[in-house]
This record gives structure tokens, sequence and C-alpha cells, in this order.
């Protein structure tokens, strides 16, 4: 790597510490609190997962040095996939949960989470494939060529353009699903709680959450596909500082994950005391506070 590219690397690590520790802690924690096992906690987990796999593997990106890499880049990009459908998976459900509870069509449940969870890997794995092939070493460019390249090829360009209107759509499909909580619970009543111990301020708090949500997804996201659908539009090269900063910020976003959907709210933290310190609830109300 030269010096240039040296930058968003090594301004990006502390982000990817902060992420692969704040993931594992959230899989550690649903995993050892029986009474986190609730639906939106295992997606959580799901994008935990896809969230570390993206960060063990994000180093290859910039130490490209034989054919094998450029199938490892090919596979990061399963588990990018996988945490913007669990994202928009988790926006469908909750918007579900809170302005439709009655309607259970489209409900996840202790039944049929494991069944979504799949579905979820396995389009991942479908959408993502032909970059398994497209993906390839190249000795004048001493590094990987194919999609989300500048070195790309008409297949590689048509599956590029797939992949952003797919992302496009699922960012679609999150504004409006957050839209409506937020128009529920601030602008009319159709709102109704879960369970009879929500209060307002509890579904104000997680409108907040799913705010935050969002512009962590959309930050992260949108300098790609600003720089990669101007690419594909124009055909021309852009400037490779605008790149750097893309990966700053997605890779910043990977770090957002476990903050803005674990460790900001009570359940999660006392999940983390109770883990840590061996603590057990001793009253039905205790143990009802670590559920989402």
């Amino acid at each position: 790597m030269n010096q240039t590219e040296n930058v968003p690397f090594y301004a990006g690590i502390p982000f990817l510490v902060i992420g692969l520790i704040g993931n594992l802690f959230v899989i550690r924690i649903v995993h050892k609190i029986p009474e986190m096992h609730t639906p939106t906690n295992y997606l959580l987990v799901s994008m935990a997962v896809s969230d570390v796999v993206t960060i063990l593997l994000w180093p290859v990106y910039y130490f490209e040095f034989a054919k094998f890499v450029c199938k490892f880049v090919a596979l990061s990009e399963v588990s990018i996939m996988v945490s913007s459908n669990t994202l928009t998976v988790l926006a469908v459900e909750r918007y579900h949960a809170i302005l439709k509870p009655f309607e259970t069509g489209l409900r996840l449940n202790k039944d049929n989470i494991k069944r979504a969870i799949a579905c979820i890997w396995i389009a991942s794995l479908i959408i993502s494939f032909p970059e398994f092939f497209l993906k390839e070493w190249s000795e004048t460019y001493s590094g990987c060529i194919g999609p989300w390249t500048e070195q790309m090829n008409e297949a590689s360009k048509i599956y590029v353009a797939i992949s952003l209107t797919i992302i496009v759509i699922q960012m679609v499909v999150m504004f409006f699903c957050y839209g409506c909580v937020i128009k529920g619970l601030y602008f009319s009543s159709i709102v109704y709680p879960e369970t009879d111990r929500e209060t307002r301020s509890e579904k104000k708090k997680l409108v907040i959450t799913l705010t935050l949500a969002t512009t962590g997804f959309v930050v992260g996201y949108t300098p790609y596909l600003l720089y990669f659908g101007a690419f594909l539009l124009t055909g021309s090269e852009r400037t490779e500082d605008f790149l750097y900063v893309a990966d700053f910020f997605f890779v910043s976003s990977l770090s957002l994950n476990p903050i803005i959907y674990g460790f900001r709210g009570k359940k999660f933290r006392e999940g983390l005391k109770r883990m840590m310190l061996c603590w057990k609830p001793t009253t039905q109300n205790d143990a009802f506070e670590l559920n989402i």
C-alpha cells in the first residue's frame, strides 16, 4: 500500500476494534441470557455476526497479495448484504410490532425467527454469489478487479447496478417504516403498546433509536452509493480521495450498530451487568426488564 492508501485503513482501526468488541458483546449477551432470546434480539445477533465477519475481513481490502484473497473479499460482500437485509427485516418487523400489533401475519416469533434468519443468509449468498466468479486477481493492477473496483467489465457493472438498486430499495423501505412509526408516535394516536407495561416514553425512546439506526445505515452506505453510482452513470474514474472517505464512513458505521441497537438501551446494559457480575433476576419484573 502507498502512503495515501494507508490513511483510511489506520484511521479506521479504532472503529474496527470498537465494532468487533461491541458486536461480540451483543452476541454473547443474547446467547448467555435466556430472557434475551426474543425475535428482535435474534435479528440483532444475525447482524452482529455479519458485522464481525466484515470487520475481520476488512484488512483484506487493503492487503491484496494473491489470487485467493479476492475470494475472501467476495465473502465479505455476503456479510455486508446480510447486515443490509437484516436491517430491512428489522425495520419491517418493528413497523408491524408498533403500528399493527394485532396483525400477526408478518410478525416474527420464536417459531419462525430461525427460518427468517436462514432466509436472510441464503438470500444474501444468492445475491452476492456472482462476485465469487467476477472478482479476479490482476497482475497488471497487482490487486483484485471486478465488482466494486474501477476495473469492471460489463458483467461486473450489471452486478453492481443490481446491488445498488437493492440497497436503495431497502433504504426506501426503512425510511417508509420509520417515517410511519414517527408519524404514529408523535402525530397520531394509532400506536398500541405491545404489552401493558410499555409507556409513551418507552415508545419515544424506541423511535429515537430507530432514527439513529437509520442515520447510521445511511451515513455508512450513501458514500458508496454515490461513488459507484456516479461511476456507472458516467463511466469515468472518480478521485480516489472520495473512495477513501467512503471507506472511512463505512468502517465507522460498523462500530455504531452495537451502540445504537444494544448498549444505548437499558435492557442490554442490564444484560451486560447480569452476564459480567453473574447477577440473576430476583423478581418477575427484573426478568421482564431484559426483554425487547
